[in-house]
């Protein structure tokens, strides 16, 4: 998929739509049937770093180096509210839909912030200032009480979902930064990505690391992401390279094909999308 005038920074899909997002200010929308363009969302004006969508609430939201928070109507495709409170670029979020009470969008900033939206009130909920030590690089629902957020810090932490407060940073750290973070809800695990390399498989009640793998691409890992029927998993690294491991992390397959690092992977049903600096998203059955 190519439309972008600069490096394509980030994946969301709702419904048979996608969004791309990237440094080029603009949203670009997709029909997944048939991978033809829709039309374009303007209105940041930053690259456009990270997006999340509810079907519910008919809701397309996306965060932006402009330090915003942008939310948009999937009926009219126009911009309905702007939430402003990140001091710095929005690096990461997402939509956490609880049963009984509102859903809400978390974000998180090179601030260090963690901030927690009310979709419904269309307001502020929360602030987790300091959250980490370093900027927010990934936000993940790890299950109906928690959720978890990767950062620069080298940390991945698991916060519960009333109280807002931190329960846990996970062990051992990583050597570098947390770039990404992905969960297979249905198995219980989940995996985290590193500029260190590494890919760490985690079980998600104990929250204890019960695999983990070097060098796993020759640069930075940049972006993870589980297939549906969780048996797949998929990172993406600044070499350019996207790879396919099975659960035990033993790589099956590299894909090539990207002149450009991999900056974000996303799993739809039968296929793959990866977000690449080389202005485009290829797409893989």
């Amino acid at each position: 998929l190519a439309g972008h005038a600069a490096p394509v920074l980030s994946l969301c899909s709702v419904g048979d739509v996608l969004f791309t997002g990237s440094q080029d200010c603009n949203i670009m929308i997709w029909d997944l049937n048939n991978l033809q363009y829709i039309g374009t969302l303007p209105g940041h004006s930053g690259p456009v770093k990270c997006m999340a969508a509810t079907l519910a609430r008919k809701m397309l939201c996306s965060g932006s180096q402009d330090k915003t928070i942008k939310v948009w109507s999937l009926d009219t495709f126009s911009c309905t509210k702007t939430f402003l409170g990140h001091t710095s670029e929005v690096n990461a979020m997402t939509i956490l839909e609880r049963p009984s009470v509102a859903d809400v969008l978390l974000s998180g900033g090179e601030d260090r912030s963690i901030r927690v939206w009310d979709l419904a009130a269309m307001s502020l909920l929360a602030n987790l200032e300091q959250a980490h030590l370093s900027g927010v690089f990934a936000l993940r629902q790890l299950d109906a009480g928690a959720f978890i957020s990767a950062s620069r810090d080298r940390t991945v932490k698991v916060w519960g979902t009333s109280s807002w407060q931190a329960r846990r940073t996970l062990g051992p750290p990583h050597y570098d930064g947390v770039s990404d973070l992905a969960v297979g809800s249905r198995s219980g695990t989940f995996f985290s990505a590193s500029r260190d390399r590494s890919i760490r498989r985690w079980d998600g009640h104990s929250l204890e690391s019960t695999l983990q793998i070097t060098n796993a691409h020759g640069d930075w890992l940049t972006a993870l992401a589980v297939s549906p029927s969780e048996a797949t998993v998929f990172s993406g690294g600044r070499d350019s390279a996207v790879k396919v491991w099975d659960r035990e992390l033993c790589c099956k397959h590299t894909l090539t094909g990207h002149r450009g690092p991999i900056t974000a992977l996303l799993t739809v049903e039968r296929h793959l999308f990866s977000a690449s600096h080389d202005r485009t998203v290829r797409v893989w059955q």
